[in-house]
């Protein structure tokens, strides 16, 4: 077995066999000495299979293993796999059990192979809450205004969005409440909306503010935009980029007539053009990065790939730093108009997206698939120090409920009741492993839930699942990473292993699944403020749950 990276974890290792030719045996013999378990402890210990290892097979008996935890990723031979399977469905066993000590070891420097006693969930579990309670980072998603110029059929926010810019005063409280955060190391901005741009000089003045003071207490400063690129002209790219603003997110939605029909102007004008030319400019001027996403559902998903021929068409990866990556189309609100009628099921979905994802590799696009780094999950909205502010001063944990004023925690005006909501407790209180299916899952500690949201304002059988595309891709991802790095060859493909279809990464959530966690969270806080709260009052927000309705 070949270890291509340094053994940290978490980390990514791709293994070759370890009946590949000598040098490579060599090379892993070099790198297994450095590996704090060696043959003659190993030999002694008592050991059981990762409960998050994903084994894949291949045609020709050999199959790639996979362990969400630590991200190693193995190529093991059919002998290999035989001896794993036989290791996998025979419960705990002694390092003795196993005559090939190079193929132990690496499973045990792998973390597909653990003491028997150890307690992986709870490591895990151990894990998210250390990342999630972190107090020395501060999040912040603002919204300079919640208006927009386009006018998406399927936007979670309606169609109807208050047009009132941020003024001076909220700006004011929003600088007040980052000083008040003693001992930050780092502060991490996102400008939302709506569209932020139509809000453009309280980024600037805020940007400016924020900056001078990170700078001067020693606090790293990050921040990126979402943002529709109407109004991201060369001049606007190079101010926000002097502002620290090292990304951009934008959406296009297919070929220019797809797009265009899909992503109107709120006067029915066309956009696809305007937004591609602004994509040229910024990435010719500046060096933000903009990654493009593309909500695929019924109306594009045979129109997207068109699109992705004209990203290259116009050499837009290699004029700047530019990818592209696809998310579904779902109704994750009530306001989540046509996106009820234009979602595709999620199995249809990830079928479509795996030729397209080649495509984009295909084109430059996109780079290999590789495993997240962290929890999937630990967004501003499940994370302590995530907040976001909308333009009014309103303050929620999620940005799919900032257009929602009776989902919010409270207002940046008075920061010290933040926690002390309804609406507060039932973020604070929901965590993935209170839900059985999250808590069975194989990649549980990429994903974290994913979507907290989904979980506590699931509305309906209609209600947009959270399990991540990994959920749904696991083997052909694993797959397609391996590809790229060299070690099999779509030959050694088996369709069936398609996980879609195959499941190896476990059961996926479902709207009976998300009530059951949602009635957890209810329990919860309804223990915590002495009052019992049910569905209907936490889906009709803050004037119902605070008892100040009429």
């Amino acid at each position: 077995m070949l270890d291509t990276a340094e053994p940290t974890v978490p980390a990514m290792r791709d293994f070759l066999p370890s009946d590949a030719a000598d040098p490579h045996i060599a090379a892993a013999r070099r790198t297994l000495a450095r590996l704090p378990l060696h043959s003659a402890n190993a030999a002694a210990g008592r050991y059981r299979i990762s409960r998050y290892d994903i084994p894949v097979r291949l045609a020709d008996g050999a199959s790639l293993l996979f362990n969400s935890r630590t991200r190693s990723l193995v190529l093991l031979s059919a002998e290999e796999t035989a001896t794993y399977a036989g290791l996998a469905a025979g419960g705990p066993f002694g390092g003795g059990a196993v005559t090939d000590t190079l193929l132990l070891q690496s499973l045990i420097g792998g973390g597909h192979v653990v003491g028997e006693t150890i307690d992986e969930l709870a490591a895990v579990r151990a894990d998210y809450e250390a990342a999630r309670g972190g107090t020395d980072t501060l999040s912040l998603t603002i919204a300079p205004t919640m208006a927009c110029n386009f006018a998406c059929g399927y936007c979670f926010q309606g169609q109807h969005k208050p047009s009132k810019p941020m003024t001076p005063e909220v700006q004011d409280a929003i600088i007040t409440f980052v000083k008040a955060h003693r001992g930050l190391r780092s502060l991490n901005i996102v400008w939302y909306g709506g569209e932020p741009l139509m809000g453009r000089e309280a980024i600037f003045r805020l940007s400016d503010l924020l900056i001078a003071y990170c700078d001067k207490h020693g606090i790293a400063y990050g921040a990126s935009i979402v943002s529709n690129a109407w109004f991201l002209t060369a001049d606007v790219a190079a101010q926000l980029y002097a502002r620290r603003v090292s990304q951009v997110q934008i959406t296009l939605d297919g070929d220019r007539e797809t797009h265009d029909a899909m992503r109107p102007l709120t006067s029915g004008g066309r956009t696809f053009d305007r937004i591609l030319d602004n994509i040229e400019q910024t990435l010719d001027a500046t060096a933000l990065a903009i990654q493009t996403r593309v909500n695929v559902g019924q109306r594009n998903v045979d129109r997207a790939a068109a699109m992705l021929d004209e990203f290259a068409s116009r050499k837009l990866a290699q004029r700047g730093s530019f990818g592209v990556y696809f998310s579904p189309i779902e109704a994750s609100t009530p306001e989540s108009g046509s996106a009820f009628e234009e979602r595709l099921a999620r199995a249809e979905f990830n079928r479509a997206v795996l030729a397209l994802e080649q495509r984009a590799r295909d084109l430059g696009l996109a780079g290999p698939q590789t495993p997240p780094g962290g929890f999937m999950g630990l967004c501003v909205a499940a994370a302590k120090g995530g907040y976001v502010i909308a333009g009014d001063g309103d303050v929620h944990k999620c940005w799919e409920t900032a257009h929602d004023p009776s989902k919010r925690t409270g207002s940046i005006f008075a920061p010290e009741t933040l926690h002390q909501s309804v609406n507060a407790t039932l973020w604070e209180q929901w965590t993935p492993f209170d839900n059985a299916i999250c808590s069975a899952c194989k990649i549980l500690p990429m994903c974290g839930g994913m979507c907290g949201h989904r979980f506590i304002y699931n509305i309906s059988d209609n209600t947009a699942l959270p399990c991540p595309s990994w959920k749904w891709n696991t083997a052909d991802y694993l797959f397609s990473r391996a590809k790229d790095l060299g070690v099999v060859t779509q030959e050694q493909w088996l369709p069936e292993e398609s996980t879609v279809d195959a499941m190896q990464s476990g059961e996926r959530q479902s709207p009976d699944s998300l009530r059951s966690s949602q009635a957890i969270v209810l329990d919860k806080v309804s223990r915590l403020h002495g009052r019992t709260f049910d569905r209907a009052m936490m889906l009709a927000g803050e004037a119902v749950l605070e008892g100040s309705a009429p």
